[in-house]
């Protein structure tokens, strides 16, 4: 009986990986602090990537990760190519077709940029140019407190690209990750900043269905970030 409860014990334990030894191709995007894809070096650091190596390391998992844009990251997720995503919010579209952790990477809030400080206080932006990145929806308890409309919005393909609508003074703000827009904002000068606190947003790792066992997954999730 103990030779049985053994042989699943191990069996149960190989299922963190769908098949030995197989490489899980892991899509994200350039995504600073949490994600920082260096293009020259082909390299990527940040906190979420220390997770992934975290998670390589515990469970002898062997985990590839791809750099796509995010327009494209989002056009992957349902055609059952890559193996997980993460930094993934979670909404009933992907959730078809990806299994998520139950503990995040990480919880982002929104935050707004700007180039005039005194402007970051206002309360209605029915009339303003805000530039952010295609394919993020904006909270709805953002945009009905402030007055942003859609017609408000100019979509850049990136943040980096929202930056330089900014400096180009063809947008009057920026809405993006608060983190992520600090750091895209840290070698310009006179760019300023504030916290939404209206809204906060967890994100994932997601797995295409039967390639990993999800309860090991979040186990070490939890236990990474209780060290």
């Amino acid at each position: 009986m103990r030779f049985i409860l053994l042989i699943f014990a191990l069996v149960a334990s190989s299922l963190a990986v769908a098949e030995s030894g197989k490489t899980l191709r892991c899509v994200t995007t350039h995504y600073p602090p949490y994600t920082i894809f260096d293009e020259q070096k082909n390299t990527f650091t940040g906190s979420d990537i220390d997770l992934i190596n975290y998670l390589n390391q515990s469970l002898g998992l062997n985990i590839k990760v791809i750099h796509l844009p995010w327009a494209r990251v989002k056009k992957e997720m349902t055609l059952n190519y890559y193996d997980c995503y993460f930094s993934l919010a979670t909404n009933t579209l992907r959730e078809k077709h990806l299994e998520f952790t139950q503990h995040p990477t990480h919880v982002t809030k929104f935050g707004l940029f700007a180039l005039d400080k005194s402007t970051l206080n206002n309360k209605d932006f029915s009339s303003t140019r805000i530039a952010m990145l295609r394919g993020v929806a904006l909270p709805n308890e953002i945009a009905d407190k402030y007055k942003i409309l859609p017609k408000n919005i100019m979509h850049a393909l990136s943040t980096s690209d929202s930056f330089k609508l900014l400096e180009k003074k063809r947008v009057d703000f920026i809405i993006t990750n608060y983190q992520a827009g600090l750091w895209f904002a840290k070698n310009s000068v006179g760019i300023h900043a504030r916290q939404f606190h209206e809204s906060s947003l967890p994100v994932y790792i997601a797995f295409k269905p039967g390639v990993v066992d999800i309860n090991l997954i979040d186990k070490q999730i939890k236990q990474y970030y209780e060290q």
